[in-house]
């Protein structure tokens, strides 16, 4: 279920030939998540002043920045469906104690 839709209702919304491919699609996308930790190789500190190795820095971050938003979407995803349907308590709820 994704927004009180079933993957019969995602797929016919989408017009997608059959659920395989989206059944498919998200056990891709949940492996990518699973793995998905964003890292890049730090810029040689000779290469801090040329201006073209900056706006190319500029453009790995923004890709790297958009992926770990895509992964934080993703997962908070998961945590709402197991704590909605599944009826597994993730989050911290506000003003409860911590454990010593």
């Amino acid at each position: 279920m994704y927004h009180n839709q079933s993957v019969k209702e995602i797929t016919k919304s989408y017009n997608l030939p059959n659920t395989f491919i989206l059944n498919n699609w998200i056990t891709v996308y949940k492996k990518k998540l699973e793995t998905g930790a964003v890292t890049l190789v730090a810029m040689d500190p000779a290469k801090k002043k040329d201006p073209s190795a900056l706006k190319q820095q500029i453009k790995q971050l923004e890709k790297a920045l958009e992926k770990a938003n895509v992964m934080i979407y993703g997962l908070n995803t998961m945590i709402d469906y197991a704590e909605k349907e599944l009826k597994v308590p993730v989050r911290k709820k506000r003003g409860s104690k911590q454990s010593s």
